[in-house]
């Protein structure tokens, strides 16, 4: 089964990317530029069960159009800034009250 999506919005917030131990690695501050991309999955079925699943999707696409890459010398310091504060949150939120 063959499944092409559409995926597109407006990026208003800071997008976190967290590494294995969930801690935040990367941040991409909002930009309010709009994107669109076009994911296509593949799914194998069997017996009435999902067996496999393989995703195709444009990620440097996505990443161009609200302007994450090539990032700009001021994005660069928005990016460090918004991670800091993304894990002094996560800091915070990981302190015995």
């Amino acid at each position: 089964m063959v499944l092409p999506t559409t995926m597109s919005g407006r990026h208003t917030g800071t997008f976190v990317t967290y590494d294995e131990n969930a801690r935040p690695s990367g941040a991409f501050p909002a930009t309010g530029k709009t994107f669109s991309v076009t994911p296509t999955h593949w799914c194998r079925i069997a017996d009435g069960w999902l067996i496999e699943h393989w995703l195709n999707r444009d990620d440097l696409g996505q990443a161009l159009q609200p302007g994450w890459a090539p990032p700009t010398p001021r994005y660069v310091l928005r990016m460090r800034l918004a991670l800091r504060r993304a894990r002094r949150s996560r800091a915070d939120m990981n302190e015995p009250s």
